[in-house]
């Protein structure tokens, strides 16, 4: 039995060396799985202050693979990024919000805010951020349950951060390459964490990402 959680390490202790891109150790760094994709409608991921150190937190991939992307901690729920792009909308199952899949050409948002966190985190954030609740809503429809099999979901219907955006992606800019290559290199991310758990514990695989295009 080792030492108690939270007691100082000993002297000979050394760190693990850290990918100081991924932000994971070294010896399971994730970039060079991950796709560069240039994306045109702007990304911003409100982030829960408790999930931004998750190790297996799936905005991390999509900081390293889009390049329009960027991160904002919600450290308070009510004060809204220091500037929202022009034409931004909520990606987030509110009421009313309508499915990108619906939209014409002319419909489609110039930017997205998506919340990341535990889904009643997002449901605070929504609930006590009246700036959030100003922005045209939007939502995308899984025709699959979600690919975090390592952690529980509400329901099939709910997906991660990750294939949240990659789904909203493909609607709107269905043209840009490289987003199913996110999705790659999310199931490897969770892969090399099931290969831990013991063979009868391992959760079936997921389906191939080119699902997500369609049936």
């Amino acid at each position: 039995m080792g030492p108690p959680r939270g007691t100082p390490p000993g002297p000979g202790f050394v760190p693990r060396e850290q990918c100081w891109r991924c932000r994971k150790a070294r010896e399971k760094c994730v970039c060079a799985t991950v796709p560069r994709v240039e994306n045109r409608t702007a990304l911003i991921v409100l982030q829960h202050k408790t999930e931004r150190r998750h190790p297996l937190g799936s905005v991390r991939l999509l900081r390293l693979g889009l390049a329009r992307a960027r991160v904002e901690i919600a450290f308070q729920e009510s004060v809204p990024p220091l500037a929202l792009p022009a034409g931004a909308a909520l990606l987030y199952p509110a009421p009313g919000a309508r499915d990108l899949a619906s939209l014409g050409p002319d419909e489609r948002p110039a930017a997205l805010v998506v919340l990341d966190g535990t889904w009643s985190q997002a449901k605070r954030m929504f609930r006590e951020s009246p700036w959030l609740q100003a922005l045209p809503r939007f939502l995308v429809t899984p025709r699959a349950p979600g690919r975090y099999r390592i952690r529980t979901e509400p329901s099939p219907r709910h997906v991660s951060t990750l294939e949240a955006v990659v789904l909203a992606l493909l609607q709107l800019e269905p043209d840009t390459p490289g987003l199913l290559g996110l999705v790659t290199a999310f199931d490897q991310m969770i892969e090399a964490q099931v290969q831990h758990m013991p063979a009868e514990l391992r959760p079936p695989p997921s389906p191939p990402p080119e699902r997500l295009r369609g049936p």
